[in-house]
């Protein structure tokens, strides 16, 4: 018996054909290149719309506007991202400056009337202003301010050296001739030079150096070279000024002559090589003699000391003279005394003491 198998009508063998395998495939695949370009579409032009972040407005037809417009807006914009200028960080030091500057040019100004060393209580001119004959230049230019008696200077190593003789306690009634001391330290009429000296040396810096030379029969100095003011120099000194630069604390060295040597105590100031030195007396410079008595020296004598001093330094030192008034004022005495502060680069200063005999 045999099978008969119908076939399909022929519409739907049409239907079949048509929907065969190849003809789905392109289909879907249509469909998908169809979708994937749709989307790049309105991708890009979604993201062409967020890109704007500038708008400058229209163009210049000018080219030349146009550049600089194109400035203009860069600079603004790496200004707006630009980081703040780093500022340098200050370097403070009390260390000597690397860079010395120059002397300034030395002005003469008219010398004052003596200064009163008076109470404050008495009449005259204040002791211990800051008035006076001054300097504008001093050893190296980089040191301390020092004032001493009104003169002032700028130095990095200062010798102060303090006339000690007999005459500078007895004509101000601190002592009686030939060895009575009458009063004693800080009641002195004396004090108002030792109150000075200690106020220069409280007010070096530790570069600066100094010594302290005092003198009569013979130059003794405090220490046999400079020694920088650190707080514990400047103690020990204010400390030797206090209770050793007196009366009858100068005697003759061994060998030599007494009197009230100038000379010694010149040679002895200029062997510690300063750039300044102040030097303060009450008269003209004498020497013993064998048979007794005084004699003056010659200042053309003290000029050489001081000249030959000058040879071994480096540098010319300012030398600056205070005239101590305890007595009458002699014109031979301010002569020599004006002279050696002229020939040594250096003030003369006359300064009235406290309880002077006239």
């Amino acid at each position: 018996m045999e099978t008969l198998i119908e076939e399909p009508p022929a519409k739907a063998r049409r239907v079949l054909r048509r929907y065969s395998p190849p003809i789905l495939v392109t289909v879907i695949l249509f469909h998908l290149v169809f979708g994937g370009v749709a989307a790049i579409w309105v991708v890009s032009r979604y993201s062409a719309a967020r890109k704007l972040t500038f708008n400058a407005g229209p163009k210049s037809p000018n080219p030349s506007e146009r550049a600089l417009e194109h400035r203009v807006q860069l600079q603004k914009k790496m200004q707006s991202v630009s980081a703040p200028p780093a500022v340098p960080k200050r370097v403070l030091t009390t260390g000597a400056a690397k860079i010395v500057l120059p002397p300034m040019p030395e002005i003469k100004a008219a010398e004052n009337a003596p200064r009163s060393m008076m109470s404050a209580s008495g009449a005259g001119t204040a002791f211990g202003t800051r008035g006076g004959n001054s300097l504008g230049g001093g050893g190296g230019g980089n040191g301390s301010q020092i004032n001493f008696f009104g003169i002032r200077d700028i130095s990095t190593s200062v010798v102060i050296m303090i006339d000690v003789s007999d005459s500078m306690f007895t004509r101000t009634g601190d002592a009686q001739y030939p060895s009575k001391l009458v009063r004693h330290g800080k009641e002195q009429n004396f004090q108002v030079v030792r109150d000075e000296a200690i106020k220069l040396v409280q007010s070096l810096t530790p570069q600066t150096r100094f010594g302290i030379v005092r003198w009569s029969g013979g130059a003794h100095p405090w220490k046999p070279e400079l020694v920088p003011a650190t707080e514990e120099n400047k103690q020990a000194a204010i400390a030797h000024i206090q209770n050793q630069v007196d009366y009858k604390t100068a005697k003759p060295q061994r060998g030599k002559p007494g009197g009230t040597r100038h000379d010694l105590a010149l040679e002895e100031a200029f062997s510690l090589k300063p750039e300044t030195i102040y030097m303060l007396t009450d008269g003209n410079a004498t020497i013993s003699q064998p048979g007794g008595g005084l004699k003056p020296i010659p200042p053309q004598e003290i000029y050489k000391v001081a000249e030959e001093g000058q040879k071994q330094l480096s540098k010319k030192a300012h030398l600056h003279i205070i005239y101590y008034l305890n007595g009458k004022e002699k014109p031979d005495e301010v002569a020599m005394l004006r002279g050696l502060a002229s020939r040594n680069n250096g003030k003369f200063q006359k300064v009235e003491a406290k309880g002077r005999k006239k």
